[in-house]
């Protein structure tokens, strides 16, 4: 997940690639006994990545790119 945000940063990751491994990532933590922070994040990613991608118009709140990049920085540099 997050070798896929930074290259999506880079251009070379779509936001449906990005979506997917930040979604099986929260998935499998679901049925882990993974620290409770990184179940956190997994979900905190998830959520971005649908405000930002917004593929079914239903995100009354959504992202744009801008907002978005920041963010993803913000969480590499964590």
């Amino acid at each position: 997940m997050l070798d896929a945000g930074s290259r999506y940063l880079a251009g070379s990751c779509s936001i449906q690639e990005l979506n997917g491994y930040a979604s099986q990532l929260a998935t499998v933590l679901r049925f882990s006994e993974a620290h409770p922070k990184i179940k956190e994040t997994a979900d905190e990613w998830t959520a971005m990545i649908y405000r930002r991608w917004n593929e079914w118009n239903d995100v009354k709140d959504p992202l744009s790119e801008e907002e978005f990049r920041k963010w993803l920085k913000d969480q590499l540099l964590k």
